[in-house]
């Protein structure tokens, strides 16, 4: 590089950066680089002669030009000194001068090698990628195999071979039609006795979730990841607001006392007992829409009665009783669809899963004959019932998807259609094993599925396939699964130990699919049967055969209240309280003067206890 000045011309040096360079040192390389002579041909005699500018090419003294400045041109060339003793001034500083080039020299070589590594790093990461890429495709390759191959014997012994005659003698003819007449072994039980869903897989690819069903879920992902967000935010707090909310909170429950409201659902002849419980959502769909979900709050309850009962816990008044179940009911679920109609899906342990349509009056009640079965379906074959029962975020009037986990290991997938409910999807785990609970993740995409031998299955939705695997509980089975609000936290209970003593509740972390914490229950809770967070994600409820305890997430250890089942002191049958049923928060948080509250159900008894219902 060079500049012209009225005086004399400067260059620089293209290995330095340095300028401007000495009279007569100023030389330009073949490849068009102007550097300093001394400093070009002492890194020549480093590497052997090659261009360091173009390493393809070598480069030696006499393909160098001159380039003289002005001002050496006009006086031309000055004698060269003497040369110096090596204890005078001048040789001190060409010392310092040769050290200084190659300090320089070593600079380049380095921002040089700097250069080729963060190259190399870059096609290293991106080799890594696509490697990511392929063993996920591969593995997703073999899971679709896999299920393909169990739907040829699934099917293998329904198919019988086809008649077939040949213009040969009549004896092979009737060889022929005998062989085709000839019944063909099965390894599995007879085709009437197969499950609906590898009967309805022999008309159908069950191994995948439709593109429109999974576009309307993946639409549907998008808001709630956003109000995930938003949660997540909210619940940021700093000592002095954790301890002023703490303190509201056990105000509101009342630590330790009693249940404020009792409400009997079931049928007073019935065997007594709530065991399943679960709050009613509302539709994103309809927000979506500019709904407002309205300010009353319901829930659904299931028991021995075989009958699930939805209940306005604002109005304090029986919505209806929905009634049609073989067996008790064991799983329930429900969504508020928009401002007329809420829908409700139960599962019972005949094995059969439930849809019905609820009406919601200005009043917020209802009658038992507004309500209709949409439809019915068996979830799996003989002896399979529903772990669990999820009416998706994205259900419409027109369009319910309801997501189901069955005891075979089976995750499956449910639509409302003309004809009733119809299996869309049939996703199934390993041979031999079995779910114990279920439970859906707030964004709607995620499934997470307990087995009896302790494993958490973590179900990707939008890919169909296993996210994760995480075990714990040594192994025993999982009867109880939570997602927090905010979707960072999963709580486990079993209700077996191998130590003997009651089992721990286990804190995964989702976003690490690690064990991050484990809550060991005081002993006057019992065996912990039911989870849930609060509507914030700042809380966790645990619920077991004596008391209901509420922890501080995070600070688990830390329990702010305790909601007893019982007065304190009671004696006879009700001293101990059967396993509890289930228990749910409700209300809107404690953010801006908000109210939360708690519902809880237990086996054996009829009445729902709330606290911190008015």
């Amino acid at each position: 590089m060079a500049s012209n000045s009225n005086a004399t011309q400067t260059f620089t040096c293209a290995l330095t950066g340095l300028t401007p360079l000495t009279p007569n040192d100023a030389v330009v390389t073949p490849s068009g680089y102007i550097c300093s002579r001394k400093l070009l041909l002492t890194k020549l005699a480093e590497n052997g002669g090659k261009d360091p500018f173009d390493t393809s090419r070598t480069l030696d003294e006499s393909s160098l030009v001159d380039l003289n400045s002005s001002s050496s041109n006009k006086f031309g060339n000055s004698a060269p000194p003497r040369p110096p003793t090596s204890a005078s001034l001048p040789s001190l500083l060409a010392q310092i001068s040769s050290e200084f080039d190659t300090i320089l020299l070593e600079l380049y070589d380095t921002r040089k090698a700097l250069e080729e590594t963060r190259r190399e790093l870059s096609s290293a990461l991106y080799q890594n990628d696509a490697a990511v890429r392929v063993v996920a495709r591969l593995v997703k390759e073999r899971d679709e195999a896999r299920g393909a191959l169990e739907e040829f014997l699934a099917n293998r012994g329904s198919v019988v071979a086809p008649t077939t005659t040949t213009a040969t003698d009549d004896g092979a003819t009737k060889r022929s039609e005998k062989r085709a007449a000839a019944p063909v072994e099965e390894d599995g039980p007879p085709s009437s006795k197969k499950p609906r869903a590898a009967t309805a897989a022999a008309t159908s690819d069950l191994s995948k979730i439709p593109q429109e069903t999974l576009t309307a879920m993946t639409s549907t992902w998008e808001i709630l990841s956003k109000n995930r967000r938003i949660i997540a935010k909210k619940s940021k707090r700093n000592k002095e607001q954790t301890d002023q909310q703490d303190k509201l909170l056990a105000d509101t429950l009342v630590d330790g006392s009693v249940e404020r409201t009792k409400v009997n659902v079931g049928k007073s002849t019935a065997k007594p007992g709530v065991l399943c419980l679960s709050k009613i959502s509302t539709s994103v769909q309809f927000l979506n829409r500019g709904g407002e979900g309205g300010d009353d709050e319901y829930i659904v309850s299931g028991g021995h009665d075989k009958q699930a009962v939805v209940y306005n816990v604002t109005s304090g008044q029986i919505v209806t009783t929905l009634m049609g179940a073989g067996g008790d009911i064991i799983a329930v679920s429900g969504m508020v669809v928009n401002d007329k109609v809420m829908l409700v899906g139960t599962g019972s342990a005949d094995g059969v899963v439930r849809l019905y349509s609820v009406p919601i009056s200005g009043g917020g009640s209802g009658s038992d004959e507004d309500a209709q079965l949409l439809g019915s379906e068996q979830v799996g074959g003989e002896g399979v019932v529903p772990i669990s029962v999820v009416v998706h975020f994205s259900s419409t009037v027109e369009d319910a998807i309801v997501i189901v986990g069955g005891s075979d290991g089976s995750v499956n997938v449910f639509k409302s259609s003309e004809s009733g409910l119809k299996l869309i999807t049939h996703l199934k785990s390993e041979d031999g094993i079995e779910f114990s609970s279920g439970c859906i993740h707030p964004d709607g995409l995620i499934y997470a599925a307990g087995t009896t031998t302790g494993k958490l299955l973590i179900y990707d939705l939008k890919t169909q396939a296993v996210a994760g695997t995480l075990q714990g509980h040594d192994g025993n089975a999982i009867n109880c699964i939570t997602v927090s609000e905010n979707g960072y936290h999963v709580a486990t209970s079993s209700a077996a130990s191998s130590s003997g003593g009651e089992s721990p509740i286990h804190i995964w972390d989702l976003r690490k699919l690690k064990l991050s914490a484990t809550i060991t229950p005081p002993s006057d809770v019992g065996t912990v049967t039911s989870l849930a967070f609060d509507p914030m994600g700042l809380y966790l409820a645990y619920s077991g055969e004596e008391t209901t305890k509420v922890c501080v997430v995070k600070d688990w250890d830390r329990v702010i209240s305790t909601l007893s089942k019982t007065k304190t002191g009671t004696k006879g049958k009700n001293a101990h309280a059967p396993a509890c049923g289930g228990v749910v928060w409700g209300g809107k948080g404690l953010e801006d003067g908000g109210k939360v509250w708690i519902a809880s159900g237990c086996d054996g008894e009829k009445p729902i206890r709330f606290w911190g219902v008015e």
